[in-house]
């Protein structure tokens, strides 16, 4: 630990040595410590900008780090963070809606509304996670369905008010640039108290992570001492983000180290995820500083976080014992087998009909709602045409997606985009927008192939190399997904002009959709559905588990391997189209067993249609909700689906969990 921590300091004192203003000499420094003369600027300087940034950024990884350490001990889950359990993703949201409640909202600090989101988010995730028994997979799971449900609010906010909130790109990557003494004193109150009450309550948290049995047989009330740590924790983590944004990884990988160097108490375990924080953001702003000055482009502290994080929770992983099958799927306790007829098909055929009908034929302008005459509108109608296909198509195509991942690990509450292939599709088509500068939309298509086969290779040789857990390969894509969104937070952060039109398209638009792509997409999709219909028998096979299926001479792993490369191959197709999607592909398996769609070929069939009902629907709602305005479909589908994933989520029974 010692040698992580020396490694920390030196790696930060190199990294702003680097980059030191030769004008600020000794002499400088020792003047602007304490009353710095106002006629040496550089003074002034180094006292109200250098000093309080380094301040800042060890109170605010300590701050971090502590809150980090104390959540994962007290939810015995070493996947709980700041981060993933939406702590940061809700206190970003509150001061969002803040900065747009104008002069309304001074009656309460910035502090009370990002502690009011903070609380709103994690007592919803703390709830799932109460019925699910805090299993690990499941509640970071939850964690990651309400953080990409205020990302897709913040988003829609954003898209509609850019001028007052064009500062969340920046802050939204977390940005330690400080002009007065402010924020340090203010974090360093909150560190302060924080971490006397934990030192103080260390005792009680050791025996939470030990268990709830154990800790109440010595006469501890579990659940209050549980919820006053994790209310410390959450305060704690919400002044920060207040003061210098969302900084990722540090509350989730800087006690993970501290607990592989396997500390003697409690108390120690904090201390040192306090020390070790503060040393990581420390150097990763000497590391953010120095490359903006070497790049000419501002990089803010939570990209380099972002760096180092990601590759300690791959490690983290490996060393992570989970259930493969959380849960055996639903439907089957009682014994006896029920499917739905053709009727199920035929309706939900009509369904789409109708929807794709009113999509082509309803529009809404400023004088009010409008019905397109096909003999008089041709043109307007050969306009929606792609958008309308392209939507449908996109939207079997994620749900397809969705169901082959649920079958391959054998997690009913899995999605395509757990396995960062959006991601990783967004990151490719971002970079070369904004640094190669390429403005054709074939180009930019390809390139977001380029990411999302990255992404995609790079889960499947985590896979491989852990046979026995399948369920991690979700919290793997979990890993990259956020390591991506934080290198794609900091693209657009320098990117003004073309920011906008980006994250339109992250939102998931089809405003862009042109013909050629949706034949395209239409071929890839008919391809893949007759490959899964060849080998239903397998694939059907995965969901007795993997002993069974290897007794009747199956090879699981080849059959899980390539249903998840075709899945991949799906999910980049639709969002190469469409946009990033989210939970279209969680949502429509889900429905359709809900309807009753047992046997594989109907449940595929149900499924593709469902999904394309979803995503035909969401882009319409889009279109007319707030026209002239236009809200992109897969927002909409994001916001339904992760509530409809929340809702799932809490429905499920500890017992469930534990299976």
């Amino acid at each position: 630990m010692a040698l992580v921590a020396l490694l920390l300091a030196a790696t930060g004192v190199a990294a702003s040595a680097a980059g030191w203003d030769p004008r600020v000499t000794f002499d400088v420094v020792r003047l602007g410590l304490f009353d710095p003369p106002e006629d040496v600027f550089a003074a002034v300087m180094f006292h109200y900008a250098t000093l309080p940034r380094i301040v800042v950024s060890l109170v605010a990884g300590a701050s971090l780090g502590l809150a980090g350490a104390a959540m994962q001990a007290v939810l015995r889950n070493p996947l709980a963070s700041p981060t993933t359990l939406g702590v940061s993703a809700g206190a970003q949201f509150a001061l969002a809606l803040s900065a747009l409640a104008g002069p309304a909202a001074t009656v309460l600090p910035r502090e009370a509304w990002s502690l009011a989101g903070a609380l709103a988010a994690t007592g919803l995730v703390y709830l799932i996670g109460r019925r699910t028994g805090f299993e690990p997979a499941r509640l970071a799971l939850a964690g990651m369905a309400i953080t990409l449900f205020l990302s897709a609010a913040s988003a829609a906010l954003i898209l509609f008010n850019e001028q007052q909130l064009a500062f969340l790109f920046l802050w939204g990557s977390g940005h330690l640039a400080q002009s007065d003494w402010t924020s340090a004193t203010i974090l360093l109150a909150a560190f302060a108290v924080a971490l006397a009450a934990l030192i103080a309550a260390s005792r009680a948290i050791g025996l939470l992570a030990v268990g709830d049995q154990l800790a109440a047989s010595v006469g501890l009330k579990t659940e209050t001492a549980r919820l006053a740590v994790l209310l410390l924790a959450v305060a704690l983590t919400a002044c920060v983000v207040t003061r210098i944004g969302v900084v990722g990884f540090v509350g989730l990988a800087i006690p993970a180290i501290v607990r592989l160097c396997r500390p003697r108490s409690v108390a120690r375990s904090l201390l040192a995820s306090a020390v070790l924080g503060g040393l990581a953001l420390f150097a990763a702003d000497a590391l953010a500083q120095l490359s903006s000055e070497l790049t000419g482009r501002l990089v803010p502290a939570g990209a380099v976080t972002a760096l180092f994080g990601a590759p300690v929770l791959f490690v983290l992983l490996s060393r992570t014992r989970l259930a493969a099958r959380p849960h055996q799927p639903a439907g089957h306790a009682d014994g006896r087998f029920h499917d739905a007829g053709p009727g199920l098909l035929v309706g939900l055929a009509a369904g789409l009909l109708v929807v794709a009908a009113a999509a082509l034929m309803i529009g809404r302008t400023g004088a009010g709602w409008e019905l397109l005459a096909p003999s008089g509108d041709g043109a307007l109608f050969l306009a929606r045409l792609p958008r309308v296909v392209g939507a449908l198509l996109a939207g079997a195509a994620i749900a397809l997606s969705g169901l082959l991942v649920q079958k391959i690990v054998g997690n009913d509450l899995a999605s395509p985009e757990l396995l960062g292939i959006s991601n990783g599709a967004a990151a490719g088509i971002v970079f070369a927008a904004l640094f190669l500068g390429v403005l054709s939309r074939t180009a930019l298509l390809l390139s977001g192939i380029v990411g999302a086969i990255g992404a995609t290779l790079l889960v499947l040789w985590f896979a491989r190399r852990h046979r026995d857990q399948i369920a991690a390969v979700l919290l793997a894509g979990i890993a990259l997904g956020v390591f991506l969104d934080s290198i794609i937070r900091i693209a657009l952060a320098t990117a003004s002009m073309q920011a906008a039109a980006l994250l339109t398209w992250l939102s998931g638009s089809s405003v862009l959709v042109s013909l050629p792509e949706v034949l395209g997409l239409g071929l890839v999709l008919a391809a893949t559905v007759a490959v899964v219909l060849a080998f239903r028998r397998p694939v059907a096979l995965l969901d007795l588990g993997a002993e069974v299926p290897l007794a009747l001479g199956l090879k699981v792993r080849a059959v899980q391997t390539g249903m998840l490369a075709l899945a991949a191959l799906l999910a980049s197709a639709a969002t190469m189209v469409i946009g990033p999607l989210s939970f279209v592909g969680l949502l429509a398996p889900h429905l359709a067993r809900a309807l009753r769609a047992r046997r594989l070929a109907v449940q595929v069939a149900a499924t593709l249609l469902l999904g394309a009902i979803v995503m035909t629907l969401s882009d319409f709602v889009g279109r007319v909700a707030m026209a002239p305005w236009q809200v992109p479909g897969g927002l909409v589908a994001g916001l339904v689906g992760s509530l409809g994933f929340i809702l799932l989520t809490s429905r499920r029974k500890a017992a469930g969990a534990g299976a």
